[in-house]
């Protein structure tokens, strides 16, 4: 059987503290301490047999299940057992035992026993104030517990979710620019190697450097910029500057990829990124892409799809009361802009 210290040691603690308490009350009719204390060693004994009683039989079997009538009605008849047994008990320790206190007789009388019931109740209200505590205490850390591996999955899912049309197309076009330039379909499935490289790695990571997820979204819009060719002008620019900054992995390649998702047409289109770092080590982050009249309010509805959907729910784990996130579509353009104050000088976790 496995003896939890912990817990015996918080018993021991329990009973030290209550006696020591009781004894020191006791000093008003006793003024030796420590006989007080030897005395009510022994004299506590019936208590703690219905405390752990309780604790450990009644309360599960009855008050946890909530069959609370059959509970009152069990404690009220261990109540009453307890006090006629300590009531003979503790006349018979002050008779023969401890015969320098004259309390025999006064155990034996209702008084007496009225004073037992009170010392009963007491230490049962307090034992069980303590155990409700305790077990509340370790179910909140189990939920908490849970809850936290809940989030972690969940973080492990949004960061891992990658556009199956971007992994088809991209394949197509690398397919379609080997047959036409070879130096430029080599470089774009270097290029795609190195997304799949950050998505099957980088990603799984709880955190990367600020550049290593810039290099991400350079190759993503070079890939997207020879898929659309002539109907797309990016323009877009990163900081040279990133103070060892970190950021959570996969994060901001969504708000791109619905810029190019949204702003198609048969037009043409126009994206722009600007991003930079404020004083503070907040990443300000905008992608604007313009849309056709017909399209903009539907653009603006499916703004809350998947991609952005994912970012915001991931902000809101990650960096709460971080981070500004804020989608506009105003005219022609659909606008996505982000702030976050980042970490700085940290180790990078994997």
């Amino acid at each position: 059987m496995n003896i939890n210290l912990g817990k015996v040691i918080k018993h021991i603690i329990f009973w030290a503290v209550f006696l020591l308490l009781w004894s020191v009350h006791d000093l008003n009719y006793h003024k030796d301490i420590l006989a007080n204390l030897e005395t009510n060693l022994f004299a506590f004994i019936p208590y703690a047999i219905l405390v752990y009683f309780n604790l450990y039989f009644l309360m599960p079997k009855f008050l946890l299940k909530k069959r609370i009538t059959n509970y009152v009605s069990l404690l009220v008849l261990s109540i009453t057992i307890i006090t006629f047994i300590a009531s003979y008990y503790l006349s018979f320790y002050f008779r023969y035992i401890n015969t320098y206190l004259p309390t025999s007789e006064f155990f034996e009388s209702i008084p007496g026993k009225i004073a037992i019931v009170t010392e009963v109740i007491l230490s049962l209200g307090l034992s069980m104030t303590l155990f409700l505590t305790d077990e509340w205490y370790r179910k909140d850390q189990s939920v908490k517990e849970i809850e936290q591996k809940q989030l972690e999955t969940e973080l492990s899912l949004l960061k891992n979710q990658m556009n199956p049309h971007f992994l088809f197309n991209s394949l197509n076009s690398i397919y379609i620019m080997l047959g036409k330039n070879v130096k430029s379909g080599k470089k774009m499935l270097l290029q795609f190697s190195e997304i799949l490289s950050h998505q099957l790695y980088e990603a799984t990571k709880k955190s990367i450097a600020l550049e290593r997820e810039f290099e991400n979204l350079r190759n993503y819009i070079a890939i997207e910029k020879i898929r659309h060719q002539d109907l797309v002008t990016v323009e877009y620019s990163f900081p040279n500057e990133q103070k060892q900054l970190i950021i959570s992995p996969m994060l901001l390649l969504p708000i791109v990829e619905n810029a190019f998702k949204h702003g198609q047409s048969s037009k043409g289109y126009c994206i722009n990124i600007q991003s930079s770092i404020l004083n503070d080590s907040t990443l300000s982050f905008t992608v604007v892409n313009t849309v056709s009249n017909e399209n903009s309010k539907r653009s603006y509805k499916e703004s809350e799809g998947i991609g952005l959907v994912n970012v915001k729910r991931r902000l809101a784990l990650i960096y709460p009361n971080r981070h500004l996130f804020n989608i506009e579509c105003q005219n022609s353009n659909f606008t996505v802009r982000l702030k976050i104050q980042l970490n700085e000088n940290e180790m990078f976790n994997s």
